[in-house]
């Protein structure tokens, strides 16, 4: 049985508006005077309000450019100081060198302070919470049709409970078995993820195929032997398409994910 490990926000799931919204409260929280926020403000509210007029500004923008660079919920943090400091960063050196120079203190206050905020927001209006995140419907289709001819995981940074309620309310709970959802309390690093996936499912690396919207846990996974396939619908760019396809990486988009993500199933 060929086993397929999705990734969970802008994989399985549009999350952007939600990570936006809970990065601003964190943000607020751990920087209440920065100018920013007079900024953010008016941005998280629409996107709150489930509009999309927040998208074309330029703060967004950038927010949204930099997060395939990052890996963890401190990195939504790490992006917002960057848009903060007018610091230019167009690659992953670029990226890692503005991340260090953080104090790892904030960084891990950021970290706990966005699943806390996430938290709130959830129980607070459960519904409201639920409206931010969007299927993907072509996504969902797929995993309807081939169901049976490929075992489907999950592998996400995202808290359990946060991935069991949306994976019901996007019709999805039958499709992925509990013992297949492996969320951030695994690992940090998607390494751990799939070394984890393989010995529950004692199926070897080479059947096992890994899709993910960031470029760079896909390049630490693909030494494991995984077959590695970049969501060019998440949180991406041109940037990292070029990149992926450059190291040999398969790209796949919707309107072909029998080709890609299910090829051979």
């Amino acid at each position: 049985m060929r086993v397929l490990a999705f990734d969970f926000d802008g994989v399985l799931c549009d999350s952007s508006r939600e990570v936006f919204v809970v990065a601003v409260d964190t943000f607020s929280v751990l920087e209440p005077r920065a100018e920013l926020l007079g900024v953010l403000g008016p941005l998280r509210e629409e996107a709150l309000a489930g509009g999309d007029r927040f998208r074309n500004h330029e703060a967004y923008r950038r927010f949204s450019d930099l997060l395939p660079l990052g890996n963890r919920a401190e990195d939504f943090g790490v992006a917002l100081r960057a848009i903060e400091a007018s610091k230019a960063i167009s690659d992953q050196a670029g990226y890692d060198a503005f991340y260090a120079e953080l104090p790892a203190t904030w960084r891990d206050l950021f970290h706990r302070g966005f699943y806390e905020a996430r938290t709130r927001l959830r129980e607070a209006d459960p519904d409201r919470w639920l409206a931010l995140h969007l299927p993907y419907p072509e996504l969902v289709g797929a995993l309807e049709r081939h169901r049976g001819g490929v075992l489907p995981s999950v592998a996400t940074a995202k808290d359990s409970r946060s991935v069991r309620l949306l994976l019901a309310e996007l019709g999805l709970t039958g499709v992925f078995e509990t013992h297949l959802i492996l969320d951030k309390e695994t690992g940090i690093e998607k390494t751990v993820h799939l070394r984890e996936l393989q010995r529950r499912t004692a199926v070897d690396f080479d059947d096992i195929t890994f899709v993910d919207d960031k470029l760079n846990h896909l390049i630490k996974v693909e030494p494991l032997g995984v077959r590695c396939v970049l969501a060019g619908w998440g949180f991406n760019t041109d940037r990292e398409r070029v990149a992926a396809r450059r190291l040999g990486l398969e790209v796949a988009q919707l309107d072909d994910l029998d080709r890609t993500v299910f090829k051979g199933v």
